[in-house]
């Protein structure tokens, strides 16, 4: 049962069932739960790619031709650390939301909560990504003293694009992660509901 067919059983004045309260909070979680394992492998799998940059990376930071070369590299290799960590944090926000003894209502808190601070993660996204697009920005400018204008210009018009994408992606993704956070707060404000329009009626227990 959807959440959308959940109240309108409430606002038809019909007696309210624990079964298709429980079946509502557990479709909506279900949903949650499959999107979170559909991402999970990709960003696994994108955390572990990019953490083996990091070893080429800290090595041109060293041995760079430049200290310019160098110091774009040392920021790439930071920027790089930091998008590791983030995404790592991410991926255990999105485990600690998953389903788990705890009762509907304390479900349907922690995964808006997880979920709202998941959005702003996303939407911050290019501030914390900034070092990676400065530090080639940095190339950038080494490619344009040494090797030619065109080369140069070339590469800052790519990580333009890129770190414009990034907002873009962030921006996107943080809207749809706060649709969802705004779907579980929509759905606990429904359980508390037929609570105060019927304080009486049974069946209003909804702990599991």
């Amino acid at each position: 049962m959807s959440d959308d067919s959940l109240r309108a059983v409430w606002v038809s004045g019909q007696p309210i069932d624990k079964a298709s309260v429980m079946a509502a909070v557990h479709t909506a979680l279900t949903e949650d739960r499959a999107v979170r394992e559909k991402e999970r492998w990709v960003r696994i799998a994108s955390v572990l790619a990019v953490a083996v940059l990091c070893p080429g990376l800290l090595w041109c930071a060293a041995f760079g031709l430049t200290p310019l070369v160098r110091g774009g590299y040392a920021l790439m290799a930071a920027g790089t650390a930091v998008l590791v960590f983030a995404e790592w944090t991410y991926l255990d926000w999105s485990r600690q939301a998953l389903p788990g003894p705890a009762d509907a209502r304390s479900q349907l808190h922690r995964t808006a909560f997880l979920l709202s601070r998941q959005a702003w993660w996303m939407r911050t996204a290019p501030l914390w990504c900034a070092p990676i697009f400065i530090g080639t920005a940095l190339i950038g400018a080494w490619v344009y003293r040494e090797v030619g204008h065109a080369g140069g210009y070339l590469l800052w018009a790519a990580v333009g694009t890129a770190w414009f994408l990034t907002f873009v992606t962030g921006i996107a993704k943080g809207t749809r992660l706060n649709e969802r956070r705004i779907r579980m707060e929509q759905l606990m404000s429904d359980l508390e509901e037929p609570e105060e329009s019927s304080p009486g009626t049974p069946g209003t227990d909804y702990g599991p």
